[in-house]
C-alpha cells in the first residue's frame, strides 16, 4: 500500500531544487524565486517541496507573490484555472499547508503575509499547540517564536502519539491565501523533518466546507480524525465548491502521496445539480480513482445530517438529499473496489446538536465527536488503533 516517499524535486522538474530531509540549511531563509511544483503538469509526484531547510507540507506549488515571498498553493494553477468561478479562488487557499522545520535555535522569526483576507495562523510543536496568531489582510508580519523550555525535560516518545516529534515546528495555515516571506534562526541551522519525526501514513481528504474547515474551529473533524489515527493529513476541502470536476478528480487520482482517501460528496451539489449529473460525476470520481489505486483504501460518506433533513421545513432539499445519498450508495457498490468503505453520514455526525446554529457546519464539539467517530471507522482500514480512545484500550 505504501510507496516510498521522496522529499524534494520530482524527476524532470527543473524548477524544484533537490533537497534531502536531513540536510541542514543556513539560519536565514528568504522566500524568493518563481513557481515551484512537484510536477508542472498538475499531476504531483510523491514529493514534499523543500526550500532552505523548510518542508512545505500540503503545497503542490510555490508561486511567487507580488509583494515578495511565495504563496503556498495546495492545488496547482494548471488545475485551479479549470475549475468553476468559486472553485478557482477556494482552491488558492492554503488550508492545511504547513511550514515544517527543526532547529536548535531557541528563538525563530517567521515572516508571513495574508494578502487577500485576514486569518489565523496556528503554531504547533509536533502535535502540541504552541500559539495562535491573527494576521490582518495585506500586511507583512513577523512571528517571533520561542521554544518551550519544558519540552526538553520531557520524554519525547510520550509526547509523540500524534506521529509528530515535539522538536518539529509546524506553522499551520487556515482559510486564507498564505505567503511565506522568510525565516531567521539567528545563526542556527534549519532542516526539514526526518523520517520518523512525522507520521508515516497519509490521509487525503476531499469534501465540502465541513471538511475544509473554517474560522469557527481550529481543527475540523478531518484534522481530529488524522490526530486520532496518528496519520498526516492532506486537506483538499473545497468550501461551497466540492463539485467533483473531472480536472480536479484526475489530479487527485494521479497523486501517489496518500495511503487512504476520504471522500465527503454531495452537499455542495444538492442545490445546483440534477440527479443524473450528480450520478455521472460520482461515477467518474469513483471509477477514475479506483482504477488508479486498486489496492489503496478509499472511504466515501453520505451527506451529514443538516437543516434539510432535521425537520420538515425544506421538503424539496430533503427529498433530493435522500436521492443523492442513494446514488452514493449505488455507485459505491457498482465500482466494485475491494477496499472502498461506504460510511453513513449519520454515524459520523451522530449528534446533530454538535452543529452550529446554521445547521450545516459543525461547531467545536461537533468536529471533535465527528473526528472520534470517523477515526473508529477508518482505523481497521489502516490496521491502526485510535489514539486516546477508551474503546480501543
Amino acid at each position: 500500500m505504501n510507496e516510498p516517499r521522496r522529499t524534494g524535486a520530482a524527476h524532470g522538474d527543473p524548477h524544484v531544487a533537490e533537497s534531502r530531509p536531513s540536510g541542514a540549511q543556513p539560519a536565514a531563509v528568504a522566500a524568493t524565486g518563481g513557481p515551484e511544483s512537484a510536477d508542472d503538469s498538475g499531476s504531483p509526484a510523491d514529493a514534499v517541496l523543500v526550500r532552505g531547510g523548510i518542508a512545505f507540507h500540503g503545497a503542490a506549488e510555490l508561486e511567487a507573490a507580488p509583494m515578495g515571498g511565495v504563496f503556498l498553493r495546495r492545488i496547482p494553477r494548471s488545475v485551479r484555472e479549470r475549475l468553476g468561478a468559486r472553485g478557482r479562488f477556494i482552491a488558492a487557499e492554503s488550508t492545511g499547508c504547513e511550514l515544517r522545520f527543526v532547529t536548535s535555535s531557541q528563538t525563530v522569526d517567521v515572516t508571513l503575509a495574508l494578502p487577500v483576507q485576514e486569518g489565523t495562523v496556528a503554531v504547533y510543536c509536533g502535535g502540541m499547540f504552541h500559539s495562535e496568531h491573527r494576521l490582518q489582510a495585506g500586511s507583512v508580519r513577523t512571528l517571533r517564536l520561542h521554544a518551550p523550555p519544558r519540552l526538553k525535560t520531557a520524554d519525547a516518545r510520550r509526547l509523540s502519539a500524534s506521529g509528530f516529534a515535539p522538536e518539529v515546528w509546524r506553522i499551520r495555515f487556515g482559510r486564507a491565501e498564505a505567503v511565506f516571506c522568510g525565516l531567521d534562526a539567528f545563526g542556527e541551522q534549519v532542516r526539514p523533518p526526518r523520517p520518523g519525526e512525522t507520521p508515516e501514513l497519509r490521509l487525503l481528504a476531499y469534501g465540502s466546507s465541513i471538511t475544509h474547515g473554517g474560522e469557527g474551529s481550529r481543527s475540523a473533524y478531518i484534522d481530529q480524525t488524522a490526530r486520532r489515527l496518528g496519520v498526516d493529513l492532506y486537506n483538499i476541502g473545497m468550501s461551497g465548491s466540492c463539485l467533483c470536476e473531472p480536472e480536479l478528480i484526475d489530479w487527485i487520482a494521479d497523486r501517489r502521496d496518500w495511503d487512504i482517501l476520504f471522500l465527503e460528496l454531495g452537499v455542495n451539489m444538492r442545490d445546483g445539480m440534477d440527479d443524473e449529473t450528480f450520478r455521472t460525476r460520482v461515477r467518474y470520481t469513483l471509477e477514475r480513482i479506483s482504477a488508479a489505486h486498486p489496492l489503496r483504501p478509499i472511504a466515501l460518506t453520505t451527506i451529514y445530517p443538516n437543516f434539510a433533513t432535521l425537520g420538515e421545513g425544506f421538503p424539496e432539499a430533503a427529498a433530493k438529499e435522500f436521492r443523492f445519498n442513494e446514488i452514493l450508495r449505488e455507485e459505491a457498490r457498482r465500482v466494485g473496489h475491494a477496499k472502498l468503505l461506504p460510511i453513513e453520514g449519520d454515524t459520523v455526525l451522530g449528534d446533530p446538536g454538535g452543529l452550529s446554529c446554521d445547521l450545516i457546519h459543525p461547531a467545536d464539539e461537533g468536529h471533535i465527536r465527528m473526528g472520534e467517530n470517523l477515526a473508529r471507522r477508518l482505523a481497521p482500514m489502516l490496521g491502526a488503533q485510535v489514539r486516546g480512545d477508551s474503546r480501543s484500550r
